[in-house]
């Protein structure tokens, strides 16, 4: 199923970006670290309200003043986009009060993983293309390569027409995986973030659906068998139906002794019969490349090594 597609302008520098805490409380250093990256290698201007570094138990501050502030960037006549300054938990909290339209007129490149997902989710389902791609307090880590795919994503606008031939997309215009799953050739709007995000969504009003997509999975800290649950609940509820293929990014710290948490999702993507690859450097590890949610890609899952590596290719970029 082709959803609607509206994609922000690219920015470029000297543009206002508004940070937002929408989840958990996070580290100052890294946040500093971050917004130094921010201003110094991408010439951007963030801007925030004086009350984000609040602090309620695991959320950074009440719902009340995560939301407002969300509204409050989403409207910023100023802004060009809305990044988020770290994941953790929250963000699902807000999705029957937050308002999708409000960044979209005019539309905002919008920035986050993790716990995010729910706010990906959100705001794909509305049209907008969203960056699933580093928070502030990671890109202090992010590697020389990530950051350089990053702003080639954020800042490049829209690709020339896609080589699927090309063994290594240019910054901004693919990822390499490590290896193909199941073999072939895919294409469809990227969707998809932390798989325990996902599954929580199963249920309610938000609950994800991937028909005609090119579906992407990550997660970090779930043992093999929550792993298993959380496949086995996104099946039962139909979300996964019609996937056209599948691409596996990071699953940090998932793995017990007699067994890695990707082993389990490898199961799943080949039994769904489509192009699949795993291996995607994205997720929480600090080599976190940005992926463009909701845009056209194509899943390149090679048989031969003849044919290059696995990959992704993004037919039509994260912005205009």
């Amino acid at each position: 199923m082709l959803r609607r597609v509206i994609k922000p302008p690219a920015l470029k520098r000297g543009d206002v970006v508004r940070i937002v805490a929408p989840s958990g409380p996070f580290d100052p250093e890294a946040f500093e670290k971050g917004l130094a990256v921010m201003r110094d290698r991408l010439g951007l201007v963030p801007r925030m309200r004086d009350d984000i570094r609040t602090r309620t138990g695991y959320l950074a501050g009440d719902d009340a003043r995560r939301l407002a502030e969300w509204h409050e960037a989403a409207s910023d006549p100023e802004a060009k986009a809305v990044w988020c300054a770290r994941g953790g938990y929250g963000s699902t909290r807000l999705l029957p009060r937050l308002e999708a339209a409000r960044i979209l007129h005019p539309p905002k490149v919008f920035v986050g993983f993790s716990d995010i997902t729910a706010l990906h989710v959100l705001l794909n389902r509305s049209g907008l293309v969203t960056v699933h791609g580093p928070v502030v307090t990671q890109l202090g880590r992010l590697g020389p390569e990530a950051l350089a795919h990053l702003e080639g994503l954020l800042f490049g606008g829209a690709p020339p027409l896609a080589d699927r031939r090309a063994p290594v997309p240019p910054p901004g215009r693919g990822v390499v995986g490590r290896a193909t799953l199941r073999a072939g050739v895919a294409s469809g709007q990227l969707l998809g973030g932390s798989l325990t995000i996902l599954a929580n969504l199963c249920g309610t009003p938000w609950q994800p659906r991937f028909a005609g997509a090119i579906l992407f999975l990550e997660d970090v800290g779930e043992r093999p068998y929550r792993i298993d649950r959380m496949l086995v609940q996104l099946r039962l509820s139909g979300a996964l139906d019609r996937v056209v293929g599948v691409a596996l990014g990071q699953f940090t710290q998932c793995d017990d002794p007699d067994m890695d948490g990707v082993e389990v999702v490898r199961r799943v993507a080949w039994d769904l019969g489509v192009p699949a690859v795993e291996g995607i450097p994205a997720g929480h590890e600090d080599d976190n490349f940005a992926l463009p949610f909701g845009s056209m890609v194509t899943v390149v899952a090679p048989r031969t090594a003849e044919d290059g590596p696995p990959r992704l290719t993004f037919e039509q970029g994260a912005t205009t």
